[in-house]
């Protein structure tokens, strides 16, 4: 460019070369010296700032663009991409493309574009792998039309699109079975998060789903033990159990449900304010209301709750000043307020209570008296009190009282002289305390006690009438007269005193009949002193109980006929009736005293039915095997 400039100087220019080198040679050196300072100062900035500016060329700042060369623009062009970012690589290619298609560097040109479009997409995939997807979506985007690499672009993007609906996926699912509370399921799911390909998903993702899961699992663990407090009841519970709900952070999958269980302890709380109300337990509603939290948001009810405590107090005292000054206290609570008709309606019921009050006081004053009149007077008093007004319970305690005072006195004279008659404890005696006693009449106050003391006398009266009756039949039945022993004690009927005993000693005496006739019935069988006879009355003898009189003579018999059939055996087994022996020895009873040797003697002969075992020849005996070899007597003999 330098040489064809010079080749286009004019004559004209020459001269005007010359004119300005005539006047320069005119300045003064000082403003010379200046001028040199000035030039080189501003190099010395110029250079700084390209210096910090690099690696851009100084040329392609410089260069106009219209009229540079291809290989400018190419150089240019490096420069720029070498930067890397997306915005560069963008100029590069702006630079290179604007020369024509036929150009002898196009090849290169392309190849170049080519890299370049390819370095974009690897921002953009760089920007998808760190989560950015939007962001990678419109880099990839900004790849020219013009470039081959542009072709993969939408198939990149739908790629990427396809990953992160994969991810999202997984993670949904996640969300899904964190809410429904299953830890393991929700951390399988998780565990697929590794394997999508992308970097965000896998690791970042994958790392903030399993702490979420812990962070779950932890929560929901910490719910379940406030729900167990909840469970248990009682006001300190219920604050308790609010207390661990309200420490879910709102963004934790377990929130709702911790606000669910708050929700339900503040109902329980309420529920529990409300039945403190309806019975008048002001005490107890100001303790309960002293501890609740702000954070339940009842700051208006809390207030109306602490109005109503502290007039329930005053009224409690049933002073009518004192009711009065809870009636004003309830009237403060206005009618936008929450709890006003519950005011309204504790103002209506203390307004009564303040006419009740009137009336037991004047009641009271007259029992003060103490005299059976004025009691009865007070009575009167108390009973204008109607039931459908709030003192009337108290009423009735108060009437009550005084009515229990007025009876006792009324009926412990009574009582008094019936207990003086009886103290002598004769029959007749006894029979007027009871006629005495019976002067006081049912749902009296001593009436209980009455009819104790004419119990007592009822079976003192029995004892002395029946104990004779069964003296007798006792001495009766120690002369073995049973029969008639029985005969006299069951005239002793059911329902006195002694009647139990009387059957007990009647059923002791049928037993000593039964055993008697069972003894004799025995002796008659045992007459003909066969096998048979002998065993019927070894079976009858053994039916009577060892605790009768006969019973010793029972045990005789028994003992006596089971040695008769032992001997019986015997003569069999002399006879070399074995098997007959054995089964006559049999019918000898385990309480017989013949048992022991009968036994013995069974198995003796037992053993002598037994068949002798086969003597086997040595000859037909496996080879070193041991044979038995029977002598004459049936014992073994070792070779």
């Amino acid at each position: 460019m330098e040489q064809s400039t010079n080749q286009g100087t004019t004559p004209n220019h020459q001269a005007l070369l010359e004119r300005i080198a005539l006047r320069t040679s005119q300045i003064p050196w000082q403003l010379w010296a200046i001028a040199l300072i000035i030039v080189s100062g501003t190099v010395g900035f110029t250079a700084t700032s390209m210096l910090l500016r690099l690696p851009k060329s100084p040329q392609c700042v410089r260069i106009v663009w219209p009229i540079a060369s291809a290989s400018m623009r190419i150089y240019c062009a490096q420069i720029e991409a070498e930067q890397g970012t997306v915005d560069n690589f963008l100029r590069a290619i702006k630079l290179v493309e604007a020369l024509p298609d036929d150009h002898p560097l196009r090849h290169e040109i392309n190849r170049n574009v080519e890299e370049w479009a390819v370095a974009i997409l690897d921002i953009a995939e760089k920007k998808f792998q760190q989560g950015e997807l939007e962001e990678a979506i419109k880099t990839a985007r900004r790849v020219p039309e013009s470039v081959q690499v542009y072709q993969v672009v939408e198939e990149r993007i739908e790629k990427w699109r396809s990953i992160w609906r994969e991810g999202e996926e997984i993670f949904a699912q996640v969300e899904e079975e964190l809410r429904q509370s299953n830890w393991n399921l929700a951390f399988r799911e998780a565990v697929q998060l590794l394997s999508v390909p992308n970097k965000y998903w896998a690791t970042t993702r994958y790392d903030d789903t399993v702490n979420k899961i812990q962070l779950a699992q932890e929560e929901s663990s910490r719910l379940d033990d406030a729900y167990l407090t909840l469970r248990r009841g009682g006001i300190d519970n219920w604050l308790s159990a609010i207390a661990d709900a309200e420490k879910i952070a709102p963004e934790s999958y377990a929130y709702q449900e911790s606000q669910n269980l708050i929700e339900d302890a503040k109902e329980k709380i309420t529920d529990h304010i409300d039945e403190l109300i309806d019975d008048r337990r002001w005490s107890s509603l100001s303790d309960v209301v002293n501890k609740l939290p702000d954070s339940l948001a009842l700051s208006e009810e809390i207030a109306d709750w602490r109005t109503i405590a502290s007039a329930g107090l005053d009224a409690q005292t049933g002073i009518v000043d004192n009711l009065e000054i809870a009636i004003l206290a309830l009237e403060e609570i206005e009618e936008d307020r929450p709890l006003y008709q519950e005011a309204q309606t504790l103002i209506s019921r203390f307004k009564l209570e303040i006419e009740d009050v009137t009336h037991l006081q004047e009641a009271r004053n007259l029992a003060s008296g103490g005299s059976i009149d004025d009691l009865n007077a007070a009575i009167s008093a108390a009973q204008m009190v109607p039931s459908s007004n709030p003192r009337y319970g108290e009423a009735r305690q108060e009437i009550n009282q005084w009515t229990t005072t007025i009876q006792r006195r009324e009926d412990q004279p009574i009582l008094d002289k019936a207990r003086s008659i009886a103290s002598s404890g004769s029959i007749s005696n006894l029979r007027q305390a009871i006629a005495q006693a019976q002067m006081i009449g049912s749902g009296r106050t001593l009436y209980d006690e009455a009819q104790k003391e004419i119990n007592r006398w009822r079976v003192s009266i029995q004892r002395q009438e029946d104990q004779p009756i069964l003296n007798q039949a006792i001495a009766l039945a120690s002369g073995n007269d049973y029969q008639a022993a029985i005969r006299a004690a069951g005239q002793i009927s059911s329902g006195r005193v002694l009647y139990q005993d009387a059957q007990s000693n009647i059923r002791q005496w049928q037993r000593e009949i039964r055993a008697q006739q069972n003894l004799q019935e025995a002796y008659l069988i045992a007459q003909p002193q066969t096998p048979q006879s002998l065993i019927s009355a070894i079976s009858v003898v053994r039916q009577i109980p060892s605790s009768t009189d006969v019973g010793t003579q029972a045990k005789q018999a028994l003992d006596r006929w089971g040695f008769q059939l032992l001997s019986m055996a015997q003569r069999l087994s002399n006879r070399s009736l074995l098997a007959e022996a054995v089964k006559l020895a049999r019918a000898i009873p385990r309480d017989s005293a013949a048992y022991g040797s009968a036994q013995a003697q069974i198995t003796v002969w037992n053993k002598l039915l037994e068949p002798p075992k086969p003597e086997i020849p040595p000859s037909l005996a496996p080879d070193n095997e041991f044979v038995p070899i029977l002598d004459t007597e049936g014992s073994n003999n070792t070779p």
